[in-house]
């Protein structure tokens, strides 16, 4: 629990992060409301050939929007109205410009038809691409995962977190003798002599790295999962299982740990996003991902947290609540997906084994903090290494830390709830958390935040003893080091065999000690601390 000595380097960003990143005036005038993407599979040459009709509201009047699509795939055309349209191409960026000036509040859709060979993901799901794997008997088995690489590494689109469609429909055409799954729900299914195409549409706003695909010889089983009494959406969705046939036994075994998992983060923080889409684990060629209500699982069936729990379906499954329905509006604020999808991993152990277990998981969590950069990350250009896991570890840390220094579990947890619903289906910042925070319990916490947030350095508190006339330790004097000067976060020591609060500032206090008192300190509740003793 230190903090380095150098910090990590930030890369020297270019116009292509910028454009990327940045929500610049053609994005700006436009709101996309629906995207209805075809994809057609070439699997031995590992190739697509797609369009995308794409609907917007015009915000301004426009002659030009951006979209985007890796430079590595081609664009056939893009159409408005019956006519082709000119368009320029700079890094992965597409400037469309019209035949005419668009009104504003008007609805309208283009399409753009496209083809190429989408990168092939070097270590998925944290470098993202294709994956054109085969299963034990030899079929294709076969996804994609984008997080950050965006979307546009395989289709066509305005690929930025803050807009996210309000809808979408998606048709696969592959080979017939294989399954094609994806987000939300299966509404059309049609077959040739030589394929098929899955229709599946998506009913609620998504984030579009969450837009997927799986393909593979895949065996399905459905449980109707019965909600709690106090839902307001109905009572009953589904949870379906996508699985390869040699695991299905295994997996309808594995899988019923779903149903509490859910059962606990909808007591914590509301209903189930999805229910219109259901729930979907989908077994993938890789170790997971939270793709919106079609789940990659990809960790072989193993229970490796305490409970006889399995990380990624805890992990995961948290993430449709944190990052699919809570959303940030920009990878900066990348703790906001992974350090609250992190931290409900923990408070489901709590839940379900022990309050020891909790502080457990986040004592191991803890041991991967790096404390080399800020929490928060740099804006506008789409950054955010996967290496860089203090948005997971030290984000969840964070949240544990508020937990203790508010020590009023109700309103902790009335926090949470509430910021969960004041935005749910749609994109925030950690701005509007740190209200929340403040409302509820009606004091100012930037300088918590500004500590743990938007500084790499690790709070101490520093200590010392001093001794009377009689050599004996009278006095015990502490202050906090490696803060802003307003940090001023309460510890609980133990002082003899009292518990008690102290109030340590950047300036030296002092309490007094009856002779022969122990005193211990040590991180309270696990809070992200460390403790140094010091020389006089």
């Amino acid at each position: 629990m230190k903090t380095p000595t150098k910090p990590a380097k930030i890369p020297i960003f270019t116009e292509a992060d910028s454009l990327r990143g940045e929500i610049n005036k053609f994005r700006s005038n436009n709101d996309i409301h629906f995207y209805a993407l075809s994809v057609e599979f070439d699997i031995e040459n590992k190739s697509i050939t797609g369009d995308v009709d794409i609907h917007f509201e015009a915000l301004a009047a426009i002659d030009t929007i951006q979209l985007d699509l890796y430079k590595n795939m081609e664009i056939n055309d893009i159409v408005f109205q019956g006519r082709s349209l000119e368009f320029e191409r700079r890094h992965n960026a597409i400037f469309v410009a019209f035949n005419k000036t668009l009104a504003k509040d008007g609805n309208y859709v283009i399409n753009v038809a496209y083809e190429g060979e989408p990168l092939i993901a070097k270590k998925p799901p944290w470098q993202g691409g294709f994956i054109w794997n085969k299963d034990k008997l030899g079929n294709p088995f076969i996804g994609v995962s984008c997080e950050v690489d965006g979307a546009s590494l395989w289709w066509p689109l305005k690929d930025h977190l803050y807009d996210e469609p309000d809808s979408m429909v998606m048709h696969y055409t592959i080979p017939k003798e294989l399954v094609c799954v994806s987000n939300g729900n299966l509404i059309k299914f049609e077959i040739n002599d030589l394929q098929k195409t899955f229709t599946w549409k998506v009913s609620y706003p998504i984030n579009t790295y969450n837009v997927t695909f799986y393909i593979g010889n895949y065996q399905h089983f459905r449980i109707p999962y019965q909600r709690n009494r106090d839902a307001t959406s109905g009572n009953v969705f589904n949870l379906d299982y996508y699985v390869l046939p040699e695991n299905l036994v295994k997996a309808e075994v594995h899988f019923k740990q779903v149903e509490k998992i859910i059962e606990f983060f909808e007591l914590r923080y509301g209903e189930y996003p999805w229910i219109r889409d259901g729930y979907k684990l989908v077994e993938s060629p890789f170790e997971g991902m939270e793709h919106q209500s079609a789940i990659a699982y990809g960790n072989k069936y193993r229970n490796t947290v305490v409970g006889n729990y399995d990380y990624i379906i805890l992990h995961e499954t948290a993430h449709e609540w944190w990052g699919n329905s809570v959303s940030a509006n920009d990878y900066a604020e990348a703790w906001l997906h992974e350090g609250f999808a992190t931290y409900s991993e923990a408070l489901f152990l709590e839940h379900a084994v022990s309050y020891t277990a909790y502080l457990k998981h986040l004592k191991v969590a803890s041991l991967f903090i790096q404390n080399k950069k800020p929490v928060i990350g740099p804006f506008n250009v789409n950054y955010w290494n996967y290496k860089d896991t203090d948005v997971y570890f030290k984000g969840s840390l964070m949240l544990h830390t508020l937990r203790n220094t508010i020590d009023q579990d109700s309103v902790f947890f009335d926090i949470l709830k509430t910021f969960y619903q004041e935005n749910k289906y749609s994109n925030t910042t950690t701005k509007a958390f740190i209200e929340v925070v403040n409302r509820k319990t009606r004091k100012d916490y930037k300088w918590f935040f500004n500590q743990y947030l938007y500084t790499r350095l690790v709070p101490v508190l520093k200590y010392y003893y001093t001794k009377n006339e009689q050599n004996q330790i009278d006095q015990l004097h502490f202050k906090w080091g490696n803060v802003n000067s307003d940090f001023k976060m309460p510890v609980e020591i133990m002082v003899g065999e009292v518990l008690t609060t102290i109030h340590p500032t950047t300036e030296e206090n002092t309490i007094p000690l009856n002779q022969g008192t122990r005193v211990e300190l040590k991180s309270f509740k696990g809070s992200y601390y460390s403790i140094l003793e010091t020389k006089e």
